[in-house]
């Protein structure tokens, strides 16, 4: 019986010997997250896209900030790890420097595909006209607005709108003057009822300071449903607009990340978590009369 006691402490010895000098073949990933470092409340957005890339990336992950003024070179040389995810403006400036070498994607920008991955802040059609058909249910047709530069997003729009029961009519110009010609031609057409104006991401469409305030004043004259992808049009007098869900953001760009070889990649995916705001007074306007469980699901209303 000693003996035999002897030979497994032997055995269990050689064992542990054994599977210590095993190499470790599962390191975990390394990922690194470039972020501009700006004040309150501006930080916040990024520290909750943060929280998300946490929850959803299992591994190690370093932060770096970037100052108002910094050397991308430098910046890029200093990246170890063989995954980035580089977010706003400054970001997206390191994230030129590196995406032919090793996996980045970039978040917290209306990106268009361009050579580099992420997730763009123009919301997914497929949400927004989900959106659409919840808050104002008699729009059968959905008119929109845009110039090159959001022109990727238009096609999926078109499919989307299909498999939803809408019809997109999207309307390409080039500039300010060839936009407000054509909101006008839209606006002197009678029977609107059950029309519908998105007003997208774009900086000539849906320029701030000519086109939205007409439209926003038109659509309330004749009673049209207006629609935008940007956060603040709601608060303006849109029935509502899309926020982005930044925590739902980072789980995002963490799960794109991981899919990417190291091979450049030019995978731009719109925004799929969005959060809802509404403007009531509009809403009321247009005769929505929305349920406390509908209400339940608003981020944001209007007025306060």
């Amino acid at each position: 019986m000693l003996k035999i006691c002897k030979h497994l402490k032997l055995l269990t010895a050689i064992l542990v010997v054994t599977l210590l000098s095993v190499p470790n073949t599962q390191a975990k990933d390394k990922l690194t997250i470039i972020y501009p470092d700006v004040k309150a409340p501006y930080n916040k957005i990024f520290n909750q896209i943060k929280k998300g890339i946490y929850a959803e990336f299992n591994g190690d992950i370093i932060e770096q900030k970037l100052p108002a003024q910094f050397n991308a070179f430098e910046i890029s040389n200093d990246i170890t790890t063989d995954k980035v995810i580089a977010l706003g403006q400054r970001g997206w400036i390191v994230a030129k420097q590196i995406y032919k070498q090793k996996p980045v994607v970039v978040g917290a920008l209306p990106i268009k595909p361009n050579g580099i991955s992420g997730v763009s802040l123009v919301a997914s059609p497929n949400v927004l006209f989900e959106s659409l058909k919840e808050l104002a249910p008699n729009i059968t047709t959905i008119t929109v607005l845009y110039t090159p530069s959001s022109s990727w997003i238009i096609d999926q729009a078109t499919q989307e709108a299909l498999m939803k029961g809408l019809m997109l009519n999207p309307i390409k110009v080039s500039n300010i003057k060839e936009a407000v010609k054509k909101y006008d031609e839209l606006f002197m057409n009678e029977n609107l009822k059950d029309h519908a104006i998105w007003l997208p991401l774009d900086p000539i469409t849906a320029d701030e300071k000519l086109i939205v305030p007409i439209i926003l004043e038109k659509a309330w004259l004749k009673k049209i449903v207006v629609f935008s992808s940007k956060p603040t049009h709601a608060k303006r007098g849109a029935l509502f607009s899309a926020v982005p869900d930044n925590e739902l953001l980072g789980k995002q760009l963490a799960r794109m990340v991981n899919k990417l070889s190291k091979k450049p990649q030019s995978i731009v995916t719109p925004l799929n978590d969005i959060k809802l705001a509404v403007n009531l007074r509009t809403a009321a306007h247009l005769g929505f009369n929305y349920t406390s469980s509908t209400r339940s699901h608003f981020a944001f209303t209007f007025p306060n």
